[in-house]
């Protein structure tokens, strides 16, 4: 794959770059009035009088982001596997950049024309945004507060955590920003660990890659807060995969399937494999008698012959689909009044850490609105 240099070259320097940008987004106004951290599935509450699930996942992105306002909706549905997680707001984010002057400093990379200009002067100066932020100290109160919920979440875990990114800019209907930011994985009996992983999460907003698709799309770079998702970590999960709640190749709706597209282990992307890595790819018709799966191409990474996911897990992967394009219809499908096609983005991974020995079992890890059917 190329580089993000690279890519800049060609694209940034392009007066297609100005051509073609679509209208501004504006994302999310931030409520840093929350400063707990909660168990996850506390943070989007049930719609209220009046109310209904998109106001309720709406106001939660504003305090905990987009991840954790969907994670928290999944985490309370019967019947999907999911790990329990803690939730950090945004507030800890705005918080570090605001005691430690990384707002100031952006305010000055925006007023210099050197910076917005070019971008290789950019690439420089993030990177030396993000290596500051590392050896920056979180807030004392912060980590107390973290180690308390850790220690009563987890107890004296041996696992490791990951913290995820939860943002006002990702996994959003109409700006779902995929890949935009990274996680982090800590280990809690080496506190400077978990620090490590929070920071170098939280500087993953300053990626090269992320501030050209946030300026790409018009957005106040400093309108961006980020929460955290933090559970378990699928240390060596036996297959990872995305999957499309509704057939993308499918307009009309009489064709309904759910796109699977899963690779072996958990070392390869499946979005966005290395050059010659295929996975299997499939149409699942979960709704049809006999559910047939119609395979699109297979994975290069297991013998020939073999499918990545057995029969059991492509049916417990159905029944969890089908269970979250129920459950989020209220806010994004025919259930909130959208005649559109509807569909939900799911990652998954099967892991058989809590079952040595016996067929890896489903666990979901995110969900979040599709942002388009392909054509």
């Amino acid at each position: 794959t190329r580089s993000d240099r690279d890519w800049s070259s060609d694209v940034c320097s392009s007066d297609l770059w100005e051509e073609h940008k679509p209208e501004p987004v504006t994302l999310p106004a931030l409520d840093l009035s929350v400063h707990d951290i909660i168990d996850i599935e506390d943070a989007t509450a049930e719609p209220g009088e009046g109310e209904n699930l998109r106001d309720s996942i709406t106001k939660s992105v504003e305090a905990w982001g987009g991840k954790t306002a969907h994670y928290s909706w999944l985490v309370k549905t019967d019947g999907v596997p999911i790990k329990k997680a803690l939730a950090v707001p945004v507030y800890y984010y705005w918080q570090f950049l605001e005691e430690n002057g990384f707002f100031d400093r952006i305010d000055a990379l925006m007023a210099d024309k050197s910076f917005t200009g070019d971008y290789a002067v950019r690439d420089i100066e993030l990177e030396d945004f993000r290596n500051d932020m590392m050896h920056t100290e979180l807030n004392s109160d912060f980590q107390t507060l973290l180690k308390s919920r850790i220690k009563d979440k987890f107890g004296n875990t041996t696992h490791r955590l990951r913290f995820r990114t939860s943002t006002n800019s990702e996994d959003l209907d109409g700006f779902p920003c995929a890949g935009c930011y990274e996680s982090h994985t800590g280990d809690p009996r080496v506190w400077s660990d978990v620090c490590d992983a929070i920071r170098e999460t939280y500087a993953s907003a300053w990626l090269f890659r992320s501030f050209e698709e946030r300026t790409y799309y018009g957005v106040d770079h400093k309108s961006v807060g980020m929460g955290l998702v933090y559970h378990y970590n699928f240390p060596d999960e036996e297959a990872n995969g995305v999957a499309v709640t509704a057939n993308p190749f499918d307009a009309s709706g009489l064709d309904p399937a759910f796109y699977v597209n899963v690779q072996y282990g958990g070392d390869v992307e499946v979005v966005a494999p290395p050059a010659g890595v295929s996975s299997d790819q499939f149409l699942y018709y979960f709704t049809e008698a006999g559910q047939p799966v119609n395979y699109i191409s297979h994975s290069n990474l297991i013998s020939e012959g073999a499918t990545v996911l057995s029969n059991d897990q492509i049916h417990q992967l159905g029944m969890a689909l089908s269970l979250i394009h129920e459950r989020f219809s209220a806010a994004y499908g025919p259930a909130s009044g959208n005649s559109d096609w509807y569909a939900m983005d799911v990652e998954f991974k099967f892991d058989d850490e809590e079952n040595p020995g016996e067929e890896p079992v489903l666990y979901i890890k995110q969900a979040r609105p599709y942002p388009g059917r392909g054509e």
